[in-house]
């Protein structure tokens, strides 16, 4: 099982913050399994998932200086090929955002992501996240949204946005939390106009009552077609149900249930595409 992971994390907890994790974790099942150390060798000694490359997503390890994460990655992935997406607050001033931008250097950075989730999505509705964005296309950077969809205000403004610079890549986060009584239909036909956007199909361990996969990856593929939709494991934080292998041979299970000649696009072809990886 040859893939390209397009959302995952490794943390190292002596050497990063993760106060989100150390000091007030999550109320997830299995906590304790993610509240440790995970680095590379895990997931590359693996002899059922052949990982040929990653995206890592930055996941607190020093918000005061996310240079510091890129820099860390740099030291345990020397063999991996990869891509990393790093932090920076979206709605910030539009100077303090160039200076933030400005201050992140590395050859593997592809992106940014701020997290909000809940009642943080109001800041996507800041004036200042229009310039930011732009500002993100004009450097080659892209956003990574993640945030519920079933916030209209905030899918549409997000369509408004990249309608307006429309050669900019959005990649919207774990499917924007598609809960099973959610009202998320309105910003998939929203959001899936716009042909730069792609979504990741990933994070529903993360929900009380997602949808049901094969139902939501048939909702997702029939929205944004078999280019546009990534399976990602979200690992460490999919060991809330399965680990890293379990969470892929679930996603091969769903996929041959529904469409099982997009495996090889959903699971490395899209990731390769839009990250540019040299493989």
């Amino acid at each position: 099982m040859n893939i390209i992971d397009p959302h995952l994390h490794f943390f190292d907890l002596i050497k990063g913050d993760y106060t989100w994790l150390k000091d007030n974790p999550p109320n997830w099942p299995n906590i304790e399994k993610i509240r440790q150390d995970h680095l590379p060798e895990a997931l590359l000694s693996n002899t059922q998932v052949n990982l040929r490359g990653c995206v890592h997503v930055e996941a607190g390890f020093d918000n005061n200086n996310p240079q510091r994460e890129l820099d860390w990655l740099q030291d345990i992935l020397p063999n991996l090929p990869y891509k990393a997406v790093a932090y920076a607050p979206i709605d910030a001033d539009k100077s303090e955002f160039r200076h933030q931008l400005n201050a992140l250097s590395h050859t593997h950075l592809v992106a940014l992501r701020d997290i909000t989730e809940g009642a943080d999505a109001a800041r996507l509705l800041s004036p200042n996240v229009a310039d930011n964005i732009a500002l993100l296309h004009q450097q080659n950077y892209h956003f990574e949204a993640q945030f519920e969809f079933a916030n209209h205000p905030v899918a549409q403004r997000l369509y408004e946005i990249y309608s307006a610079i429309p050669d900019a890549t959005l990649v919207l986060n774990h499917a924007g939390f598609m809960e099973r009584s959610g009202a998320w239909q309105s910003a998939i036909d929203t959001l899936s106009k716009l042909n730069n956007c792609t979504i990741k199909f990933s994070g529903h361990e993360m929900l009380d009552s997602p949808l049901c996969p094969t139902e939501q990856l048939a909702i997702l593929l029939d929205a944004f077609g078999e280019d546009r939709v990534m399976l990602a494991s979200n690992h460490p934080v999919c060991l809330i149900q399965r680990n890293f292998d379990q969470q892929w041979q679930h996603y091969f299970n769903v996929v041959s249930q529904i469409a099982p000649t997009a495996w090889h696009k959903l699971s490395y072809e899209n990731a390769k595409h839009l990250y540019q990886f040299a493989l």
